[in-house]
Formats: structure tokens, sequence, C-alpha cells
């Protein structure tokens, strides 16, 4: 709790000190933005959460988000909103849904299992869109990619409202207790009576309705689907949980945690970006920050033992 504490100080003291440095970024509108921009990333994060409190880590929720995205497009231009959000979502349930499988009735590890799902996921992208973007979804969906209620962005609004329902799950009921005891100690979790396979499986599951939101929103978001859309979008969301407090070993973190990350990476790259930073320099810093965030990780747990 005590990391989580001084990562939330970070984004303070980032805040003040982009502030300073770009008058645009301390506009109220532009901080607002950073929710609608970033919710994406949010949204990914929060089922990114879930997994890695269990000790895991799933690595294809870019490519699973991508292809969510894909399939919402054409139900969307065809079928209308209800069965495009319904398309997403789907997609991304059943992707988590393999992951899970393989891992807890097959036996694989979860980095060859959601590798390859992120390998199966991104070829179907591109089988389906021949590598072209997909275009004609109506503009009046761009409101939940785009919109505003009020002065706060719609995605926004989404994002943070996934976050408080899963922090409540993880926080009060027992279903998720039994993921931070999972996260704690396996075969402990086990010995007590809980069914570990089905636990992990829906957590999976959880992770990939996720992703398919986020490829929901994202496609709402620009009115296409590209097959290139989300690349590298699952180091993002692994890197903010890290940052944000959640540790790579499980059982420890909450989601909130995430949103912190997700905002400290948000500010850098915003800040970079008023600054007419390369684009080249913006990913150079947030693999800077990935391996910084996974080395302080690595530190503590080294300091617990």
């Amino acid at each position: 709790m005590k990391r989580e504490y001084n990562m939330l100080l970070v984004l303070v003291v980032m805040l003040v000190v982009c502030a300073f440095i770009s008058p645009t970024f301390r506009t109220v509108q532009n901080l607002i933005n950073l929710l609608g921009h970033n919710a994406v990333y949010g949204l990914l994060a929060v089922g990114m959460a879930f997994v890695i409190i269990t000790g895991g880590v799933d690595l294809s929720v870019g490519s699973v988000c991508a292809l969510s995205g894909v399939m919402s497009a054409y139900a969307f231009i065809d079928y209308g909103f209800i069965v495009g959000l319904a398309a997403g979502l789907a997609v991304g349930i059943v992707c988590g849904f393999i992951n899970g499988i393989l891992q807890t009735v097959i036996g694989m590890n979860h980095f060859v299992a959601t590798l390859g799902m992120m390998t199966i996921a991104r070829g179907a992208v591109y089988i389906i869109t021949s590598g072209f973007n997909i275009y004609g979804i109506p503009e009046a969906y761009g409101v939940v990619g785009m919109g505003y209620l009020g002065p706060v962005p719609v995605a926004g609004i989404i994002w943070l409202a996934c976050v408080v329902i899963a922090f409540l799950v993880l926080k009060y009921t027992g279903f998720g207790q039994y993921v931070y005891a999972i996260g704690g100690n396996m075969n402990a979790a086990w010995l007590s009576g809980i069914n570990t396979k089905l636990v992990k499986t829906v957590v999976y599951v959880i992770c990939g309705f996720f992703a398919g939101l986020a490829g929901v929103v994202l496609s709402c978001r620009t009115l296409l689907a590209a097959a290139n859309a989300a690349d590298t979008y699952e180091l993002t969301a692994i890197s903010a949980c890290i940052v944000g407090g959640l540790s790579l070993d499980g059982g420890r973190g909450n989601v909130w945690g995430s949103v912190v990350g997700v905002l400290i990476l948000g500010l850098i790259l915003n800040i970079m970006q008023l600054t007419s930073v390369s684009s080249y320099w913006q990913d150079a810093v947030k693999g800077i920050i990935i391996i910084g965030a996974v080395a302080v990780d690595c530190m503590s747990k080294l300091k617990r033992d």
C-alpha cells in the first residue's frame, strides 16, 4: 500500500511540474481530456490488474482489442450499436476464455498461452481486413469514444465506472478474495478449498471482456477499425499496473493503482507531445518506464525476501 501512495504522490508532483513546463498543459480542458485520451489504456489495465493479482500476465489484450474493434465495426455498420457492442464484447470474452482454458486445463504457461493468442488474434485481424481500414461506422456512435457528458469525456466515465465496479468486486466479494489468495499462494488457495482453475479462468474472461470493451471504445473513438490498432497496448497496460503498485508476483495491489499508472504514463506522453518531442523519443521513454517499473518491482521483492 505504501508504494501505491508513493506513486500517487509522484502523479501529483508530475502534474505540478508539467503545469510549469507548458501553459497549454495546465488548461482545465487538457487535464479533463487526459481521461478520454487514456480510456482505452485504462480499460485494458483494469482487466490486466485482475490477471496480475493472480500472478499472471496477458500479452494478448492489445491484439484482442484490435480484433474486437474490427468485429464491432462490421456489426455497427450492418446491424447497429447494440449488436456491435455485443460482438466486440463476445470476441473479448471468447479469447479470454480460451486463454484461461489453455492454462487451467491444458497446463500451458500464462506467457506461452497469451503470446499464442496475441499472434492468433492479430493474424485474424489482418485476414479479416486484408490490411485495410474499415470505414463506415455511423458518426452518432462517436459519442462513446469522443463525446462528452457535460465537461467529462464519455470514454473516461466508462473507464472510471469500470474501475469502481472492479474495485468493489476485488475488495468486497468472495471472488475477489479468491483472486488475491491465488496470487499470494496458489497451492495454499487450492488446499483451502478454492477452485483455483475456475477462478483463474474467470479472471482471464474478465480480462478478455475489458479488452473487448476497449476495442469497442477505440472503434467508436476513431470511427474506423485498423489492422494495426492497439499495437503494443498490452505493454502499456502491464507497465501501468506495475507503475501503479501491482506486483508481477501477484497477491498485492489494487485496481486504483492501474488508474494512477495509466495517468502517469499519459501525463508523460501528453507533455512530450505538447513540447513537440519526437514520437521516436516517446516510444523510447515508454520502454524505459516499463523497464524501470519492473526493476522497482523486482527490487521490492528482494527486500521482502
